[in-house]
This record gives structure tokens, sequence and C-alpha cells, in this order.
């Protein structure tokens, strides 16, 4: 009877300890590793669609900064344009009224009289 005496007392310390855990972790060790697995791969895969996420909104913005951009360049291309177009049509302007500036001179030189009291005196005095 000695014997079954410790196999009883084993057992019931064994239970009284965890033998029920023991025996539950042996044979459900495999499974629990897998889920564990499962687990972590699960929240990889969560924090890696996380980031793509995160940066296809940055490049759906950096997208929309270079269209804001290249929108203000061509503005501002066809401004500078407008601008440029006025000024050479100014300089233009410029350089005919200073040849028609210079072409009344010599008329003028070629028409004033030098005699005082003259009749066909042009520009006429007054006299």
């Amino acid at each position: 009877m000695e014997i079954v005496e410790i196999v009883s007392v084993a057992g019931v310390t064994l239970g009284t300890l965890g033998g029920f855990e023991l025996i539950k972790w042996l044979f459900t060790r495999k499974t629990s590793k897998r889920i564990e697995q499962a687990t972590a791969e699960s929240s990889e895969t969560q924090a890696e669609r996380d980031e793509f996420y995160l940066l296809r909104e940055r490049l759906k913005l950096a997208d929309e900064q270079l269209l804001a951009k290249e929108q203000r360049f061509y503005e501002q291309t066809a401004e500078l344009r407008r601008v440029t177009a006025e000024l050479i049509d100014a300089e233009r302007k410029i350089g005919t009224l200073s040849s028609e500036i210079s072409e009344l001179k010599a008329e003028r030189k070629m028409k004033l009289c030098e005699k005082r009291n003259c009749a066909s005196r042009e520009p006429q005095s007054g006299y």
C-alpha cells in the first residue's frame, strides 16, 4: 500500500500545484505557439499596413504640393511673358518716338530761317 499512497500523494501534490495545467500545457504547447506566432505576424502586418497608408498619404500630399507649385510656375511664367511683351512693345514705341523726334528736329533745322523778321520764317515768330 505504500506505493499506492506515494502515487496518490504525488498525484494530489501535482494536482494542487497545477498538474492539470501542466498536462494541458504539454498537449497544447504547439497550438499555443502557432497562435502566438499568428498574433505576432498579424500585429506586424497591421504595423506595415499602417505605415503603407501613412506613406501613401504623404505621397498624395507631395503630389498635391507639386501640382500647386507647377500651377504657380505656369501662372508666373504667363505673367512674366505678358510683362516682357509689354516691355518690348514699350521699347518699340520709344524707338519709334525717338526716331520721329530726330526726324522732326532735322526737319525743323532745315526749315529754320536765320533771318530776323523773315515773312517765310518757320515757325512764325510773330514780329
